[in-house]
Order: C-alpha cells, then sequence, then structure tokens
C-alpha cells in the first residue's frame, strides 16, 4: 500500500488504528463495539470494495452486535442462526479464495491459513444440511473467526501501509530519485546496447565510471536482488528484462513522466549533451544536418524505453518547447531529435496501415523479432533509420491536426527541422502541396533577417490608390530566398465619386447620415419625414 498509492477508506494510519481497537475491545462493551460497527458501515459507504479482511470483519461483526443487542427469545432464534451461518460462510470465502481458485480444496486452503477445520465443516453443514448449526456453535465459531482476522489481518497489516494524502504520497523525493536512478539505468543500457560497443555482460563493459553508475542504479532500483558478484555472468540483455519489468511499479505515480523530463532535460543529461554529441557525430557540430546512426543508436533503448512506457510522447513536447525558447546549439539538437522521432513514428503508422491492408492473419505476429523482419522485409532502404517498437501505435495526439496547430503557428528558426516530419504524420493526410506551402512558409518566417525592410514609410489607402500593382510574385528559388517582384506604376489621381462599381455608387457625403432612421437612406425621407415607398 505504501509505494505508488492506493485509494483507502480511512482517512489516515491513526483511524485505521482506532478502529482497530474498537473492534477487539472487550466483549462487554458493546457502545464499543457499536461504534466500530458504525465506522466500518462509513468506510463500506466511502468504498464499496474493502479489502477482505475488513468486509469480513464487518459482516461478522455486524451480527454479533445485533446478537448482544437483543434479548433472543425463540421467535428470533432461526433469524439469528441465519445471520450467523451467511456471516461464516462469507468470511470463508472471503479470505480462502485465492487459494480455493489455485485448485485447492476449502479444508486444505483452510489448513494452510491456519483457520480451524471445524469452522469449514460449520460452513458446510450451513450450506448443504437441512438444518442450520446450533446458535451457541455459531457464536463461538464467529469469535474464533474474528480472533483470527485480528491475528491473520489486522495486526500482519498494521505496519504495512503509510498515510496518504489525496492520492498523493506526502514526499515525492524519493519517487522523484527512483526515476532518476532508472531514466540513467535505462541510459547506461542503451549505451551498452550499442553494436559498435560489443557488449554482452557487464564484465565487458571498460569503462569504469559506466560500470560503477550501471551496478549502483541496479542496487538502488532492485534493492540487491542482482548478484553482481561475478559480472560476467550478469548480461545487458538480462538487466534490459529486469529493467522493463520492474519500471511499472515506478512509473505508476502520476508525477512520473514529470520527472522522466526533468532528468533527460537537466543540463548533465547526457541526451542532449553537446560534447557527447561532438564525440559521436564530429562532422556536424553545429547541427544543422541531421543526426548520424552512430549517436541516434547510443539511445535507441532509451527512446524505446520511453515510447513502450507511453513517456515519448511528452518528452516530445518538451524538447519542442526548448527548440521554441533558445537559438543554440542545444536547442537545434533537441530539434534534430525530434524530428529524428517523428521520423520513426512515421515508419510504425505506414507500417500499421501496411499490415490493415493484407490479410487479418498477419496482425497476430506477436514477437518484436518477426514484426522488425517483417518490416525490413517491406522497407529494406530504412535499415540505417531509428526504429522504435513496432507492437505500440503512434500516440494519436500527435496525428490530430489541431493537437499540433499551436506548434506549427509558434515560428522559429529551428521548426524547420521537424516541421515537415510534423506534418506527415497527420491524420488524414494533408495534400502534399499544403505541407509544401506551411514548411516554405516557415523558412520565410523563421528567418526574417534574411528579408530586411527595404523601406520604413508606412503606407496608407491614398498610396493604393495612386499606384496601379502590375505583379506581386514571392518566389522561393533553390537557395531559399525570397524574391518580391513588383511593377509600379503611377497613374492620375481620377474623382470616383459618381464612379458605379457594379451596381454600387459612393454615396455623397451631402447627406446628413445621422438624422435617418435605422434601415432607411437619406433621399428616402420626404419633406415631412416620412418614408417614401421605393
Amino acid at each position: 500500500m505504501s509505494q505508488g498509492g492506493e485509494v483507502v477508506p480511512w482517512f489516515n494510519k491513526q483511524e485505521w488504528q482506532q478502529v482497530y481497537d474498537k473492534v477487539y475491545a472487550e466483549p462487554s462493551v458493546l457502545a464499543t463495539k457499536q461504534d466500530a460497527l458504525n465506522h466500518l458501515l462509513v468506510w463500506k459507504a466511502r468504498c464499496p470494495s474493502l479489502p477482505s479482511g475488513i468486509e469480513s470483519t464487518l459482516t461478522l461483526l455486524e451480527v454479533h452486535v445485533q446478537d448482544l443487542s437483543n434479548n433472543t427469545d425463540i421467535r428470533s432464534d432461526h433469524i439469528l442462526r441465519l445471520a450467523y451461518s451467511s456471516a461464516l460462510m462469507r468470511f470463508v470465502n472471503h479470505m480462502l479464495d485465492s487459494d480455493s481458485a489455485k485448485g485447492l480444496t476449502l479444508y486444505q486452503a483452510a489448513k494452510n491459513s491456519g483457520i480451524p477445520d471445524w469452522i469449514i465443516e460449520l460452513r458446510h453443514d450451513t450450506a448443504h444440511s437441512d438444518r442450520l448449526p446450533p446458535l451457541d456453535l455459531l457464536r463461538e465459531a464467529t469469535l474464533t473467526s474474528l480472533e483470527w482476522l485480528q491475528v491473520n489481518y489486522w495486526e500482519k497489516n498494521k505496519q504495512n501501509f503509510d498515510n496518504l494524502i489525496v492520492g498523493k504520497l506526502q514526499d515525492n523525493s524519493d519517487i522523484e530519485d527512483k526515476i532518476g536512478a532508472l531514466i540513467n539505468f535505462c541510459i547506461s543500457l542503451s549505451i551498452c546496447s550499442h553494436s559498435k560497443c560489443n557488449i554482452k555482460h557487464v564484465s565487458d563493459i571498460t569503462d569504469g565510471t559506466l560500470r560503477d553508475s550501471l551496478i549502483n542504479d541496479a542496487r538502488e532500483l532492485f534493492n540487491n536482488n542482482i548478484d553482481f558478484a561475478n559480472l560476467k555472468l550478469v548480461s545487458i540483455n538480462y538487466l534490459i528484462e529486469t529493467m522493463n519489468s520492474k519500471c511499472k511499479k515506478i512509473l505508476s505515480n502520476e508525477l512520473a513522466s514529470r520527472f522522466v523530463n526533468k532528468v533527460l532535460m537537466a543540463d548533465d543529461s547526457l541526451f542532449l549533451s553537446v560534447e557527447l554529441h561532438n564525440i559521436l557525430d564530429n562532422f556536424n557540430s553545429e547541427c544543422t544536418k541531421s543526426l548520424c546512426k552512430q549517436y541516434v543508436q547510443c539511445f535507441e533503448g532509451l527512446l524505446n524505453f520511453l515510447h513502450k512506457n507511453d513517456l515519448l510522447l511528452n518528452f516530445v513536447l518538451e524538447l519542442i518547447k526548448l527548440t521554441q525558447t533558445n537559438s543554440d546549439r542545444k536547442s537545434r539538437l533537441a530539434a534534430q531529435w525530434v524530428s529524428i522521432i517523428l521520423k520513426a513514428w512515421k515508419k510504425n503508422q505506414i507500417f500499421m496501415e501496411k499490415l490493415y491492408e493484407l490479410e487479418t492473419g498477419v496482425l497476430s505476429v506477436k514477437d518484436k523479432k518477426d514484426l522488425y523482419s517483417l518490416f525490413y522485409h517491406w522497407f529494406p532502404n530504412k535499415k540505417k533509420c531509428l526504429l522504435i517498437d513496432l507492437r505500440k501505435p503512434v500516440p494519436k495526439e500527435i496525428t490530430n491536426i489541431n493537437f499540433i496547430k499551436p506548434i506549427i503557428s509558434a515560428y522559429n528558426p529551428n521548426l524547420t527541422y521537424f516541421i515537415q516530419d510534423l506534418l506527415n504524420l497527420v491524420q488524414p493526410r494533408l495534400p502534399k502541396s499544403a505541407i509544401n506551402k506551411i514548411c516554405r512558409l516557415a523558412k520565410v518566417v523563421a528567418s526574417p533577417e534574411v528579408f530586411p525592410m527595404m523601406s520604413t514609410k508606412i503606407y496608407t489607402v491614398d498610396d493604393i490608390k495612386q499606384l496601379e500593382v502590375i505583379d506581386e510574385l514571392i518566389v522561393v528559388n533553390d537557395n531559399e530566398v525570397l524574391e518580391v517582384n513588383t511593377v509600379e506604376k503611377e497613374k492620375p489621381v481620377v474623382d470616383t465619386s459618381n464612379q458605379k462599381y457594379g451596381i454600387w455608387q459612393i454615396s455623397s457625403e451631402k447627406h446628413a447620415w445621422s438624422t435617418c432612421p435605422i434601415g432607411q437612406l437619406p433621399w428616402q425621407m420626404c419633406q415631412q419625414g416620412e418614408p417614401v415607398d421605393i
């Protein structure tokens, strides 16, 4: 209950403890037990699906309190026996359900759990016999069952949960540290998985800093469950499988995505490290070209991990924010990463489209290797590009034109690196002509310094009347330079007051427009102020 959070009907640990104390007060203190019963009923109202231990306690205690508070006579004896029998049957079913689901008989399950055999026999008599068990025996069975619950549920879970506030842990620093260790661990494994490194086991890692970091993160994440005594026996693939199986619990916190982005966008993050990019992609020092395969492959495992756990979209949006706020080399590196990820999503999209075009039998292929083989069979020229998990579809948000409108409207120099990749994902597909126009417009708006203002004059309507624009054309040539060809020809000022434009004519300024009723014209008014029929 402590990690990841769980919805519970009690406000805090103190409330839980108070109810526990009242349930197991002295049998003679009826008022205290009634108070405990009332509190359990409140919990039931707050959370209809209670833990089995509490549900069983409530059922047994309710009958027990009713029995203590009434003077039973012959007339009510049958009703009490029926109520006790039902409560005991529910107790046995609730507490032994998981064991009986494994194929064990109720007697075997009861023996494993420590419930007396005679209570199981009592349960059978209740369910199958023509007569209900004697009332005294039912009362004794109820008290015994409550004692069993005290030992096996209440005492056992006394220290097994922490206080929660509005569904959040009181302190998120621990989970943030866990997620930080998880992402750093994932990055280390991603780098070790690079084909050029040829690393199969932890012992193959020659860099001592990387090896120690990997081991320390693993110990923090998995609580020393991995034996690093012999590094030759610990494979990289085993660590990846362990990480994937354990990460769900760590990432279950609702702030997980924010913490992941914080680690990856930090100044010391390897993902946006300019120094690492210099080493692995030294022919693209200014990040003006697409990232090289050798550099991208270092983080292929990380991107697959984010995609698999539905964290990649939020991370891409954070990268886009960085491209909008800066114009340095790091922001260009972020823009190139956005382009790489969007292209990978596009490959997933076209692969899924091709799958659905074929027979449904192909859709049943779940093995990752088989899917990759099928992809490279269809698209052999894509082997040098980043490919992320083909079993997960592209996030729907990124294919919605309304979702990406704010992104493509916030023009900046870095937008030109990935705007076409963004538009290519939109469903239904945009016409190529529209995509080309938007991309050209982005280049024009993103680089205003290329097109300086030739004049500071502010033009008015009078200037337009005196000029006849013969031709106005914007041309983007191969060098992406904007050329505006305009030929202006002066023409004499002409009095257009009596000139007609189709059925329209400019009105004279001699009429008193302010005196006209709404919906009428000055010449529609006669001398007496009455409207004239037209």
